[in-house]
């Protein structure tokens, strides 16, 4: 994209763009990514680093009157060579960094760089996090249970809901085996647990696969411990998941979801 002049972006925009970026980056990388594109860095290293970047961002476009600085950071910060062992990564932050630049009409490209878009009155972040979460899950082969949690009026502020529900949906799937009325770790311990497992995630017929069957046990009880539990006892505006951490928990759902799918009833049930 070629322009002499841009229209500045506002300061809500700037910060946006600053903590986005400011999470693929240490402290040291934005150094070289500020100085390949002629960036000043009035706070410098060792300060908070979105607002390090937001100064930066903000000084040069102040001293030339124009948005350009900002796109200038972006597209360094973007770029593939740039980001190619941070991928999964950078593929959120691309979706972030369009989100914000939509209101602007504008967009980040694959190749880092900046191209027009239709100008967006709002965003809608929980639409565009749904999507995001739903393709990456579909990428990495996610059990059908948990995908479907990742609906737009879950993700309406953040990946909280999804998780939480997606960790309910566990439940609910391990009374459904087992016939049990019981939830969180005491329904894994019932279910999954003991010298007669209620639910056989394998044969226990060896050592290995019982150790097999207490694993996945482990694994489901720990999720139910980190999230369910917290997530139901701790007020909302005190406990949030990251789109990172909401990925891998629901990846570890579907691996003992698919456990799940071939599960039997055991002499216990």
């Amino acid at each position: 994209m070629a322009a002499s002049t841009i229209a500045p972006f506002s300061r809500g925009s700037i910060e946006n763009i600053a903590r986005i970026i400011g999470e693929l980056y240490t402290g040291a990388e934005l150094t070289r990514i500020l100085a390949s594109v002629g960036m000043p860095d009035p706070l410098g290293e060792g300060q908070t680093k979105w607002k390090r970047l937001a100064a930066s961002m903000q000084a040069k476009q102040y001293s030339q009157r124009d948005g350009r600085p900002t796109l200038a950071v972006i597209t360094a910060a973007m770029k593939p060579d740039t980001i190619w062992d941070r991928q999964a990564k950078a593929a959120v932050a691309r979706d972030e960094l369009t989100q914000v630049l939509s209101l602007s009409g504008y967009r980040v490209r694959e190749d880092g760089r900046i191209g027009p878009a239709t100008k967006a009155a709002t965003a809608s972040e929980a639409s565009a996090r749904s999507e995001r979460l739903r393709t990456h899950l579909t990428e990495r082969g996610a059990h059908p249970e948990v995908v479907r949690y990742c609906r737009e009026e879950l993700l309406r502020k953040d990946c909280y809901e999804a998780v939480f529900e997606a960790v309910k949906g566990l439940g609910t799937r391990l009374r459904e085996k087992s016939g049990l009325d019981e939830d969180g770790r005491a329904l894994v311990q019932a279910a999954l647990r003991g010298k007669q497992p209620r639910v056989l995630v394998t044969d226990c017929s060896t050592v290995t696969e019982r150790n097999e069957q207490e694993g996945v046990a482990l694994i489901a009880e720990g999720v139910f411990a980190a999230f369910r539990n917290p997530a139901a006892h701790e007020p909302r505006l005190v406990w949030e998941v990251s789109e990172q951490d909401a990925l891998d928990v629901l990846g570890t759902l579907s691996m003992i979801h698919r456990r799940l799918d071939a599960a039997r009833l055991g002499a216990a049930g």
